[in-house]
């Protein structure tokens, strides 16, 4: 047998103890609604409009950092952007305006995110959520629902520092009264996992928009939902 025939290890399983697991922490755009298209076309086109060519791709990488002074330096490094705060600001009142006007429409949760939540619902289980959207933005539409499913709602105007940094998934935490090991996250982004490692928490990642390889700080990566759910009830979360 030749060194290229030998089959990579597998993956090892991250344990989960459901006699202390409290509470799943879920991100929103990319987790729970399939919201990161609609909002990568707006992206990019707000920043074209302003004279600066970003593709999809940078958008998936930085989701939920966007607007952070770290995020427009790495920015500038890595992709040759000259962005200052305020002309940040202005790309980004511009990429709310088409999404609402333009794209908001074509915003749906994600089937078996939705039958994933319902399950969990009818569990002794905690559910909240951890989003860089603002609070106006969870007011209508298809965002309405997420108020009967979810509490605590930890929203980008609620807290001084975003992702990456460890405040959104602190302040989630204050505010079910838990310690790091008795709650889960569940991210689809780079920042949002640096975030919830950094707050001290278990991490799993959906790819859902970027490549598991691009996930591989989370504890563990799952390819959709339904292997996300198989999973959680391997670990005895789920019935």
């Amino acid at each position: 047998m030749t060194r290229d025939s030998i089959a990579p290890p597998a993956p090892k399983t991250v344990r989960l103890d459901p006699a202390r697991i409290r509470a799943l922490i879920f991100d929103l755009d990319g987790v729970v609604l399939n919201s990161m298209p609609a909002h990568a076309v707006c992206w990019c086109q707000a920043f074209a409009e302003f004279g600066l060519e970003v593709a999809p791709e940078v958008i998936y990488r930085y989701e939920g950092a966007l607007g952070g002074e770290e995020t427009l330096d790495r920015l500038g490094a890595e992709h040759g952007l000259a962005l200052t705060p305020d002309l940040f600001d202005r790309i980004y009142q511009r990429q709310r305006s088409l999404f609402e006007q333009d794209h908001s429409r074509q915003v749906s949760f994600f089937p078996e995110a939705v039958r994933l939540i319902l399950d969990l619902s009818a569990t002794s289980l905690d559910l909240a959520l951890v989003t860089s959207s603002r609070r106006e933005v969870l007011n209508g539409g298809v965002w309405q629902g997420l108020n009967h499913w979810f509490w605590p709602v930890v929203t980008g105007d609620r807290v001084v520092r975003h992702k990456p940094h460890p405040e959104p998934y602190l302040t989630a935490l204050e505010a079910l009264g838990l310690d790091r090991a008795e709650a889960v996250v569940i991210e689809n982004a780079p920042a949002g996992i640096a975030s919830a490692r950094a707050a001290g928490l278990t991490c799993l990642a959906l790819a859902t928009t970027l490549s598991e390889a691009e996930l591989a700080e989370a504890h563990q990566v799952f390819p959709d939902h339904a292997a996300l759910r198989r999973y959680l009830a391997e670990q005895g979360l789920l019935v």
